[in-house]
């Protein structure tokens, strides 16, 4: 399944020709229109035009009977959305949409007067902008963090800044690994992969809490030796200490309060691990400085602070492999599946509701379920039901993406 967007400097004198054996209502402003294809290995088996005159408007979508069913059509209006979304247009509209209201309303289209839109496209690609941009200014952050803390770790003797400092660098790697994450994870749906990219979020969240693990292994081995070494030296404590400490924590509280509004209306699970990891590097450079002002009293708070951090960093890289792994996993969130199956039921058509599961890919969740109605409704009031449940949940619980019924009917002496 592969999609093709007509160059217009092409001659389409033949391709046209098999459009019209296609569907005999098949028409085209070839000055105005834009036209897709869409084939099945090499064989063509439907089309789109869409036209930009003033807005982005889908035209028609059609696919060859023999194929209907099967995704194509999906797949098709998805490539054109990111198509238009590129072209800096911000909603596509339909008119003619004849026996394709719940095919729209399935990719999120909203009714309108005239027709159904799915608007907020700029909007959608201004977030992912945000993120890639919140997680540069992070490298740049960590870059000099890393080495002021690291740099003036080694020459004070301070092991709770120099294990501040290692901290920055982890989080410079988990930075870079955030942008790679975003990039790959924000690619759309396709054929191999139904639910998107999502997941990798949580791949490269485990991948980050790894490399937080072993930085942390390395500061605790570092801190016990100094406990136990006769030679050891102590802090020279100095106001540049000082200042360095204080100016990390303020950089470090600024950068969570830009990355909180940058990514408000976005919290994947790159994300919240993100910030998570902000406010665990503020707790840690606030107690390298109580530390360091310790020190002047007995310079083992030094060491002991220093300790303390490598075992929190650890604590934190452990939770996050934890939870995300159970992502991974397709751990149940129990809590939201029982407040979805009572929504549910507060529909008279439905009797029961029952063997409700989810995947989670990014911020999307997507739910399954068999729900009993009663076996007099026919097929297409069935559809209609289940066809406003979904859309009423997903009013509700913007994450969730979709929702899959399997319908089941309920009998008198059941």
């Amino acid at each position: 399944m592969k999609v093709e967007h007509w160059d217009k400097k092409s001659n389409i004198t033949k391709e046209l020709q098999k459009f019209r054996a296609l569907d005999i209502n098949f028409s085209i402003d070839l000055d105005n229109d834009e036209l897709f294809f869409i084939y099945n290995e090499e064989k063509l088996c439907g089309y789109a035009t869409i036209n930009l005159e003033k807005n982005a408007k889908l035209k028609k979508i059609f696919v060859i009977p023999k194929y209907r069913n099967n995704g194509y059509g999906t797949f098709l209006l998805k490539y054109i959305i990111n198509w238009i979304t590129k072209e800096k247009c911000d909603s596509l509209t339909v008119t003619n949409h004849k026996k394709m209201n719940n095919f729209l309303e399935k990719q999120k289209f909203l009714r309108t007067e005239d027709g159904y839109i799915l608007d907020k496209l700029l909007e959608i690609q201004k977030q992912k902008k945000n993120m890639v941009f919140v997680a540069k200014v992070a490298i740049i952050i960590n870059i000099i963090l890393a080495f002021l803390k690291i740099f003036s770790g080694k020459i004070f003797n301070s092991m709770s800044l120099l294990a501040d400092g290692l901290n920055s660098f982890s989080d410079l790697i988990t930075n870079i690994l955030v942008i790679i994450g975003l990039k790959v994870g924000s690619n759309p749906e396709d054929k191999e992969h139904p639910f998107g990219h999502g997941k990798i979020e949580s791949v490269f969240s485990i991948i980050i809490g790894t490399f937080i693990m072993l930085s942390a292994v390395q500061l605790i081995r570092e801190n016990i030796e100094k406990v136990f070494s006769k030679n050891g030296e102590n802090v020279k404590l100095s106001n540049i200490l000082i200042t360095i400490s204080i100016i990390s924590i303020l950089i470090k509280v600024f950068q969570l309060i830009f990355m909180k509004n940058k990514t408000k209306s976005y919290r994947g699970a790159l994300i919240n691990s993100l910030l998570q990891d902000y406010k665990n590097d503020i707790i840690i450079s606030i107690s390298v400085l109580i530390g360091l002002l310790c020190s002047e009293i007995n310079p083992v708070f030094d060491t002991i602070i220093g300790l303390i951090v490598a075992i929190y960093i650890l604590k934190s890289g452990y939770e996050l492999i934890r939870d995300n792994s159970l992502i991974l996993m397709d751990s149940q969130n129990e809590e939201l599946l029982s407040k979805i199956r009572d929504e549910i039921l507060e529909f008279e058509e439905i009797e029961n509701a029952h063997d409700f599961k989810m995947t989670t890919s990014g911020k999307d969740i997507h739910i399954f379920l068999d729900a009993r109605m009663k076996k007099d409704k026919t097929i297409e009031e069935a559809h209609e039901i289940i066809n406003t449940i979904s859309k009423k949940i997903k009013y509700q619980h913007p994450n969730i993406k979709s929702l899959f019924v399997h319908i089941e009917p309920m009998y008198e002496d059941d």
